[in-house]
């Protein structure tokens, strides 16, 4: 990869037959070609290990951000020492469209000749969702691969101010770890019940990757948002996955409309309720809620959801970025109300393996309380 550095596929002392699968992306803009090098040896650089050979992708899609560009390496030795490396470009191949693809085959003990002398244009980088060099919002389309190795392209709104949807158009980092989350770990909680079969709640659907990723599950799910344009801009992505195992309702849910809590209290109860980038900076929802300027967007107003439409065994599932100290106020919150809720983030283990290092990036469990109530709206109390 870039840098003249080898990255380990498959080490010695595997059991044959082995396989393994990395992504890689691009190192420039609009990178036409991606050249992968394949080697024999241990030493952490190609000068030193035995070529075997080479694959090229090209044309690669243009125009198109260095970073973002998903390409896929999958690599397999058998028994006799065979070795094929293939390598392809996976968001076209996800949409169906035609896509870059080569293949190298050749033996373990086999000699491919020089390595080329130069790779200017054509280097590659390990890919990771949360190194990724641009903001999302500059993208048409962002693929995300699901841990079941599924991957699912979603297309974000590119006439965001425009049509004011402004944030709820874009697929941003949290989303994306919830939605792995949720499908990494297979139940609502640990230990708990598995997701197939259970009514989940999903606010702020955004781009409708997380509501797919349970659908996926099993779920059925009632995604929404209080922006309808945001809806129509999930409808496209959810039905672009066809069929799923679960379901999809997608309705409109200001959270300051008392008619829509009303209509979404009556649609439970919820085994679950799930939100990724609930709590943001500034005035950030004041750009997609239009009843968002002159009402706080978030904070007390989305615990104050939770009370209404939780029950006693309902889990509250929220993957958050902390970007300028909201997150640590909204944990402050919550533990104030430590008779009404208890709160734990998730382990580092079941988190996606490239944010599990990020202290920024969090998953919080919250449920309510066995002896908590919570005020109605007529003022008497009602035992949880």
């Amino acid at each position: 990869i870039a840098d003249d550095v080898c990255e380990p596929l498959i080490r010695r002392g595997t059991p044959l037959p082995a396989s393994e699968t990395k992504l890689f992306t691009t190192t420039q803009d609009s990178q036409t070609a991606a050249w992968f090098e394949v080697y024999a040896g241990e030493r952490p650089f190609c000068n030193g290990n035995r070529f075997l050979g080479s694959v090229a992708l090209s044309p690669l899609p243009t125009p198109s951000y260095r970073s973002f560009v998903q390409l896929e390496v999958i690599a397999e030795i058998d028994e006799s020492g065979h070795v094929r490396v293939e390598a392809s470009e996976i968001e076209s191949r996800a949409l169906g469209d035609p896509f870059c693809n080569g293949v190298l085959e050749t033996d373990l003990l086999g000699f491919g000749g020089s390595p080329p002398e130069s790779r200017e244009g054509r280097e590659v980088a390990l890919f990771s969702h949360a190194l990724a060099k641009h903001l999302p919002v500059l993208l048409a389309t962002r693929t995300v691969r699901l841990p079941s190795g599924q991957d699912i392209v979603i297309r974000q709104h590119q006439r965001r101010e425009k049509e004011k949807i402004g944030t709820g158009g874009v697929l941003w980092e949290s989303a994306i770890v919830l939605a792995d989350y949720v499908a990494r770990n297979g139940t609502m909680t640990s230990g708990g019940p598995g997701w197939k079969g259970r009514k989940v709640l999903e606010l702020g659907a955004g781009t409708g990757l997380v509501a797919i990723a349970l659908a996926l599950q099993g779920s059925e799910v009632v995604a929404t948002d209080g922006n309808a344009k945001v809806l129509d801009g999930a409808a496209v992505n959810i039905e672009g996955i066809g069929e799923t195992p679960g379901t999809v309702k997608l309705e409109v849910f200001d959270w300051n409309s008392e008619e829509d809590l009303k209509r979404i209290q009556q649609m439970g109860p919820w085994d679950a309720i799930v939100g990724s980038d609930l709590v943001y900076p500034g005035n950030a929802g004041r750009h997609c809620v239009a009843s968002n300027a002159t009402t706080h967007p978030a904070d007390a107003t989305l615990l104050r959801i939770f009370d209404e439409l939780a029950g006693p065994s309902t889990q509250v599932i929220l993957a958050l970025k902390d970007r300028t100290g909201e997150v640590g106020r909204f944990v402050e919150q919550v533990n104030q109300l430590h008779d009404r809720w208890t709160m734990r983030r998730a382990p580092p283990e079941a988190v996606m393996p490239e944010f599990r290092a990020i202290e920024a990036v969090a998953v919080l469990q919250l449920s309510k309380t066995q002896n908590s109530s919570i005020e109605t709206k007529t003022g008497c109390k009602a035992d949880q």
